[in-house]
């Protein structure tokens, strides 16, 4: 039973309605609609730290089946392979591997890839979201999720600059 006198219950009902406006009138960030040139093309896959490589490509690949679609840099030793099942990297949902620090139990995914047309309109939005990456830059950025997991926004290359 509440033996609460109607002076604390007022005071309670004072500081709840004190609270409310409060939250009331804290702005959110205004997200506008979603223009065509900004709009993800598609997830690309999943990235993940690894601790060895070479080991993790020859697991994902000898056992698993999966194909090397494109190793970066394409040229000299690689940081990271993105594998697929067809071994086209614009076909396929990739698993991308990162030589990295992994964590005891490797429970935690290194990032998740959304292909978008331009990776600065995308991080801008993002930042105008209330969402900022570290660093804005022309092509691929990167942003953190509400939980603080990293979202790749990955803008492909220009076909000039593949050739």
């Amino acid at each position: 039973m509440n033996h609460r006198s109607p002076l604390f219950l007022r005071a309670d009902l004072f500081v709840c309605t004190i609270v409310a406006a409060a939250l009331a009138q804290t702005p959110s960030p205004v997200v506008p609609a979603m223009p065509d040139d900004v709009k993800p093309i598609r997830v690309a896959g999943l990235g993940i730290r690894v601790s060895d490589l070479e080991r993790s490509r020859k697991f994902y690949t000898e056992v698993l089946g999966l194909k090397v679609d494109a190793k970066v840099p394409a040229k000299g030793e690689p940081t990271e392979y993105l594998l697929g099942m067809t071994g086209d990297i614009r076909a396929d949902t990739l698993i991308v591997i990162r030589k990295g620090e992994i964590k005891p139990g490797a429970t935690e995914f290194g990032s998740i890839t959304i292909v978008v047309p331009s990776g600065r309109k995308m991080a801008e939005r993002a930042a105008a979201a209330g969402y900022p990456p570290a660093r804005i830059v022309e092509g691929t950025n990167f942003v953190k999720d509400p939980d603080g997991y990293t979202i790749e926004l990955y803008q492909r290359p220009a076909a000039a600059a593949r050739q």
